[in-house]
């Protein structure tokens, strides 16, 4: 597990490689540190970006969602493709090629299937959050074959992964409880749209324990066995007066398998563990992060803590 002060980290193809966003205000866009920590550029600054996902098959390529982060269905947020050259320090040059029509909104969370040809992402373009198919290298622009629905209803389907051998997505969704926004359960499906079920987690179908979940973040394995994501089901651990200020203090990381056996907790704590992502490779591939390798200064970032009031 690695510390960045940002989120969506992703690795590269090969791993050695982590792209990120540092912050989606001030200091927004994309930075790419080496996983040892060494070196660090800057790939696109401020302009809000979020949620990475690299090309398995180009040497240098991203998918990221341009635009306003926890907006709405018709917020103007586009797929685009960004290529790079990492030969400089510092800012790099970055080719940026918007992907998604401008007028269909809110087009976020792309995935790249395993040969680098297609990507699944979830936009708002039908008044809803559905999930679409789009051609990675020419997208939707100035092809008007390249894009196809594979999801379809009045719910959220949002944040997919495609699996490994490109057969299966995965994806976080509200579909059985629309009318609750926070009702999120593990979804798969297969690639073209067919066969959607849902992945009971923290209970039997049918429990009370199940309709609680709240999962998010969902993706598989390097073996396509596992699936990692973030959920709610661990409860309150601190008392919240005694935590920074955490935007969403809910997450934990679990993995499950495919079947919804083998659920394993990762982490405990009363932060919120969110955006991960798997190493491509053998775990002993990772080297060790410095704290201050990449010649970036350190410094805390807290916010305030919450404070709670009562009349006596």
């Amino acid at each position: 597990m690695l510390r960045l002060n940002g989120a969506f980290p992703s690795f590269s193809p090969s791993g050695d490689l982590i792209a990120f966003n540092p912050d989606f205000d001030s200091n927004a866009g994309i930075d790419i540190v080496k996983s040892d920590g060494s070196k660090r550029w800057n790939l696109l600054k401020g302009r809000t970006a979020f949620y990475n996902s690299w090309s398995p098959t180009e040497n240098n390529v991203i998918f990221t969602s341009i635009g306003p982060i926890f907006d709405s269905v018709k917020a103007t947020v586009q797929i685009a493709r960004v290529s790079f050259d990492l030969q400089r320090e510092g800012e790099v040059q970055a080719e940026i090629k918007i992907l998604t029509r401008e007028e269909t909104g809110n087009n976020a969370f792309p995935s790249c299937s395993p040969d680098g040809k297609r990507l699944v992402f979830r936009s708002g373009r039908s008044g809803h959050k559905n999930l679409y198919i789009l051609d990675a290298m020419e997208g939707e622009v100035n092809n008007e074959g390249g894009i196809r629905r594979v999801t379809d209803g009045p719910w959220i389907d949002t944040m997919p992964s495609w699996s490994p051998d490109g057969n299966l997505i995965a994806f976080s969704s509200n579909r059985h409880n629309p009318a609750n926004v926070d009702a999120f359960s593990i979804y798969v499906m297969c690639s073209d749209g067919s066969d959607v079920r849902r992945i009971y987690v923290a209970g039997a179908e049918g429990s009370e324990e199940v309709d609680r979940e709240r999962i998010n973040h969902v993706c598989f394995s390097a073996d396509g066995e596992w699936l990692l994501f973030t959920a709610n089901m661990g409860g309150v651990t601190a008392e919240p007066v005694s935590l920074p200020n955490q935007f969403q203090p809910y997450g934990d990381l679990y993995v499950v398998r495919l079947d919804g056996s083998g659920l394993r907790r990762l982490t405990w704590n009363g932060y919120e563990n969110g955006t991960p992502t798997w190493h491509p490779g053998d775990e002993k591939e990772l080297g060790s992060l410095g704290l201050n390798s990449s010649g970036y200064k350190l410094s805390g970032q807290f916010d305030e803590p919450l404070w709670i009031r009562c009349d006596l």
